[in-house]
C-alpha cells in the first residue's frame, strides 16, 4: 500500500463474531473504517504503514456492542430498588418520567455518555409516548442505532390516527436531519396497551414507510393474564390511567399467539419473550422475527429463567439490550453496557464465550436490521471499537478472560492506561 493508513492498533488479542481472532493482535483503520484485524504477522497488516501507531499490550479489542433495547428517556431517574407489583411500578415510572423537551434531550444525551462509556457502539432506543422523545433523540450527539416512537391505544379510530400523524411527521423530521446513522421505527408499547388494530396499523405503516417496528411481548404474567382473560393487575392499570377500552376483550390466547399473524410479513424485533412456551419458540423460529433478552433487568423483575439457549438452538436470532436504567443494580458501574450483561450469562450459566460475543454484536445488528459487518472486524466496517484489559502472559482464551476478570469494557484509548 501507498499510502500509509490512519491509524494501526497492536493489542494483546483481537476478536469479532465474524472470523477474527487472533492472539496477539493488530487492527488498521483507515478514513473511519477497518482495513485489516487479524494477527501482526498478516501480509495485509506487516507491510502497512500508518500515520499514528497504538501499542496497547494488555488489552482485548473488540467491535463495539449492541444494545438493541433501552429507554434512554428515563436515565435522569436513575437505577432504583424493585419492591412492588410490575404494574405499581410501571404506574409510578410513567409518573416520575421526565415530560419537557430539555429534560428529555438531557436524560437521553445522559444515556448516551453512559453507553459510549461502556464500549456500546449501536442502540435500540424506545423513544417515548410523544415526538418530544423522538426529537431529542435525533437532536442529542447521535449514537448509531434505531429510535422507536412509542404508541399506545386500543381499538380507537384516534389512536390509529395519532400514530400515523405522529409517524408521517417524524419520518419528514428525519429525512430532514439527513442522519443516516440514527434510523428511526415504531412501537406499539405492548399487547395490553396497545390493541391488534394499533399494531396492524403500525405493521402496514412499515411496510410503506421502511421504518422498524419492536414491542414488548410476552414479558409479564400480568400481560399473559391480560391477553388472554381481558382482567388483572393490567386492566387496573388501564382503569387507574383513565385508558381503559371498552373493545377490549378476552382473547384466549397467549400474547406470542396473538400477535403470530403480524410476524409473517414484517421483522419484529420482540423486546423480552421471558414466558413462552415449546409452540412458541417454533413459531419465533419460523417467524422473521428476533428477540431482545434483557438479563439483569430480567432478574430485578423476579422473572423466570429465560429460555435463550432454547431460542438460539431453534434458530431464533436473540440479540441483548438492558432496558432502561432502573432496572440495573446500584453496584453496576455500566447500567447501560452490554458487556454486565454478557458476564453475567457467562457466569450464571457458563454460555459460551463466543455465542455471547454473537449475541451481543451481529445478532444485535440483525435485530435492528442494520448492517451485520459493522459490529465486525471485516475489511470496510465502521471503526466502533472496544477494548477491555486482560492479561496476555494468561494462557487462557482472551474472550474467556476478559468474561471471568472484573475489569469493564470501555472505548479504546489512545494510549495504554
Amino acid at each position: 500500500m501507498n499510502q500509509p493508513v490512519d491509524i494501526l492498533y497492536h493489542v494483546a488479542a483481537v476478536r469479532d463474531a465474524g472470523r477474527v481472532a487472533a492472539r496477539p493482535g493488530a487492527l488498521a483503520l483507515q478514513g473511519g473504517r477497518v482495513v485489516a484485524a487479524g494477527h501482526p504477522s498478516d501480509p495485509r497488516l506487516s507491510r502497512l504503514r500508518a500515520r499514528q501507531t497504538v501499542e496497547l499490550p494488555q488489552r482485548l479489542l473488540l467491535p463495539a456492542l449492541v444494545n438493541a433495547h433501552t429507554h434512554l428517556a428515563l436515565t435522569s431517574l436513575g437505577p432504583r430498588p424493585f419492591t412492588s407489583k410490575f404494574t405499581e411500578w410501571l404506574g409510578q415510572v410513567i409518573r416520575e418520567a421526565p415530560r419537557d423537551r430539555q429534560a428529555i434531550i438531557d436524560s437521553v444525551g445522559r444515556g448516551i455518555d453512559l453507553s459510549v462509556r461502556a464500549g456500546v457502539g449501536y442502540l435500540g432506543d424506545i423513544a417515548g409516548a410523544d415526538e418530544l422523545a423522538f426529537g431529542a433523540r435525533l437532536l442529542a450527539e447521535p449514537m448509531p442505532g434505531v429510535s422507536y416512537l412509542e404508541c399506545f391505544g386500543h381499538e380507537t379510530p384516534r389512536a390509529i390516527q395519532t400514530m400515523e400523524e405522529a409517524a408521517r411527521k417524524l419520518q419528514g423530521e428525519w429525512v430532514a436531519s439527513g442522519r443516516d446513522e440514527v434510523h428511526w421505527g415504531i412501537t406499539p408499547h405492548a399487547p395490553y396497551s396497545a390493541g391488534m388494530r394499533l399494531y396492524d396499523a403500525a405493521a402496514r405503516f412499515s411496510q410503506i414507510s421502511g421504518c422498524r417496528l419492536t414491542t414488548h411481548l410476552a414479558e409479564t404474567v400480568e400481560e399473559l393474564q391480560f391477553v388472554r382473560d381481558g382482567v388483572g393487575p393490567c386492566a387496573d392499570l388501564l382503569h387507574d390511567l383513565g385508558k381503559w377500552d371498552v373493545s377490549i376483550k378476552p382473547t384466549g390466547l397467549h400474547p406470542v399467539d396473538w400477535v403470530a399473524p403480524l410476524l409473517k410479513n414484517a421483522h419484529w424485533l420482540l423486546a423480552h419473550c421471558n414466558y413462552v412456551e415449546d409452540s412458541h419458540i417454533a413459531l419465533l423460529a419460523k417467524s422473521r422475527a428476533s428477540v431482545v433478552y434483557c438479563p439483569l433487568a430480567s432478574e430485578y423483575f423476579g422473572h423466570v429463567a429465560h429460555r435463550y439457549r432454547d431460542m438460539l438452538e431453534a434458530g431464533v436470532n436473540v440479540c441483548l439490550g438492558t432496558d432502561s436504567i432502573l432496572c440495573q443494580p446500584p453496584e453496576n458501574t455500566q447500567p447501560l453496557g452490554i458487556w454486565p450483561q454478557m458476564r453475567r450469562l457467562f457466569r450464571r450459566d457458563g454460555t459460551d464465550a463466543d455465542t455471547l460475543l454473537t449475541m451481543a454484536t451481529v445478532n444485535g445488528m440483525r435485530g435492528l436490521e442494520l448492517a451485520r459487518i459493522d459490529a465486525t472486524f471485516g475489511s470496510g466496517s465502521r471503526s466502533w471499537l472496544a477494548s477491555v484489559r486482560i492479561d496476555p502472559n494468561d494462557v487462557t482464551d482472551p474472550l474467556t478472560q476478559a468474561l471471568e476478570n472484573d475489569y469493564p469494557l470501555e472505548p479504546v484509548p489512545n494510549e495504554e492506561t
